[in-house]
């Protein structure tokens, strides 16, 4: 099954130590719920790391979903897990999210 939504958010913090910090914790929480995502149509999240942006920490975490009501089921999940990550730690962070549809999947 190929996915039709895809989520990317980009999230910028202040120093490479929050940065790693805070991906390390996200993926503990994560690694609890992912279960429940992949029941709601989560198919698949990626982590990268921004590098082309000197000075900058940012990572993007990209999520693909069977359709948009899966993406709206998992939407209570993120909020759960956020909740979660609060109660962990206090890094600041500016997270900004994008929403596509597919359009074109080119497998080279």
């Amino acid at each position: 099954m190929e996915p039709k939504l895809v989520s990317y958010i980009t999230s910028k913090f202040t120093s490479k130590s929050d940065m790693m910090y805070a991906e390390t914790l996200w993926q503990e929480v994560l690694e609890e719920m992912l279960p429940q995502f992949k029941e709601a149509g989560a198919m698949r999240q990626v982590v990268t790391q921004v590098w082309n942006q000197e000075g900058s920490f940012i990572l993007g975490n990209l999520w693909e979903y069977v359709d948009e009501q899966a993406f709206i089921a998992c939407q209570p999940l993120f909020r759960e897990a956020e909740a979660k990550m609060g109660e962990r730690n206090g890094i600041a962070s500016i997270n900004v999210p994008s929403r596509g549809i597919i359009l074109h999947d080119v497998h080279l």
